[in-house]
């Protein structure tokens, strides 16, 4: 690894591995930084939304998950006690295993795999990420990292797969403990994930082969770094949108940054410029998830008073 970049990132999931591709497209030298090795499993609900597809063709990528044998999802059965509501699709939508798409998003860019990053610190002007002087650093180490703080809850992921597909539909439905659903991903199998109150965790865990990841993080604390994807704050689950958002993230994120150094402004004034678009980009479902996930917490209903067109132009 060189000793200078003008940009490292932390982290090379979705958000990173994302952000790095348009930041060497952009022509700023950047690298990202990820403690696991490709492939590798991952609690995540294997949903790509019609927008997240989108994103997937900005990058370019489109065609190569398409043949690693992604399927493509029409509608969306969502239940909560009695009440089911069907939404259909105006825009094609994927599923596909995270173990798939982060490796197929890494491969040929810019990722270090195995590479744990242990200290970050400011340099003169810019910053030393173990020793490797940079002008940018870029968390996207996920809402379990330890670069950026965040508010975490007692909710926990759980996922799983089957051995059988469900066809074009993600079914989706709320229950007492939390909420989640099945989509159909490449081999004929279906991705399976919740989430869970951690209260009521031990009851769900008997599947074989079970992963788990938690406590989630909603919300991120104030703190130094430039966050994309899960280390800015998750957008709930219900939504649909967090691959999307990874994705989305990293992009804007790598704009941002590549206009910043152009300009020779400094890293607060970038950090400043990317928070103020996330937010204009992500408020809305990010507060539109958190009510939701209130009064399905508090008082079991929110899907009955949730109008199908809204669930639909979450999704769509």
């Amino acid at each position: 690894m060189n000793t200078h970049h003008d940009v490292v990132i932390i982290g090379g999931s979705l958000a990173g591995s994302a952000c790095v591709r348009e930041l060497v497209r952009l022509g700023i030298d950047a690298i990202a930084l990820e403690r696991d090795r490709f492939p590798r499993r991952k609690v995540c609900g294997g949903f790509l939304s019609p927008g997240a597809v989108e994103s997937l063709a900005q990058l370019g990528l489109l065609e190569k998950v398409l043949k690693a044998g992604a399927v493509k999802v029409s509608s969306a059965r969502v239940r909560a006690g009695a009440v089911e509501v069907e939404i259909p699709f105006g825009r094609p939508a994927l599923g596909v295993s995270r173990s798939v798409l982060d490796d197929i998003l890494a491969r040929g860019a810019r990722v270090q795999q195995g590479y744990t990053v242990r200290k970050v610190k400011r340099c003169n002007a810019g910053f030393e990420v173990d020793g490797v002087r940079c002008s940018v650093v870029i968390d996207a180490s996920g809402k379990l990292g330890r670069f950026t703080k965040r508010q975490h809850v007692d909710e926990f992921g759980i996922q799983y797969s089957e051995l059988q597909s469900r066809g074009s539909v993600l079914d989706f439905w709320f229950f007492e403990n939390g909420y989640g659903g099945g989509v159909s991903v490449e081999g004929g199998r279906s991705n399976w994930c919740f989430l869970i109150d951690k209260a009521a965790l031990p009851k769900y865990l008997e599947r074989p082969n079970c992963l788990v990841t938690g406590p989630l993080a909603y919300d991120r604390l104030p703190g130094e770094f430039i966050a994309i994807g899960d280390a800015a704050g998750m957008v709930d689950p219900f939504c649909g949108e967090g691959m999307r958002h990874a994705l989305e993230s990293g992009i804007q994120a790598a704009g941002v940054v590549a206009a910043g150094i152009r300009r020779h402004a400094s890293y607060e004034e970038m950090k400043y410029w990317y928070e103020s678009e996330w937010t204009r980009r992500w408020r809305m479902r990010r507060t539109f998830g958190a009510g939701l996930r209130r009064l399905q917490k508090y008082f079991g209903v929110g899907l009955r008073f949730t109008p199908a067109w809204v669930l639909k132009q979450i999704w769509d």
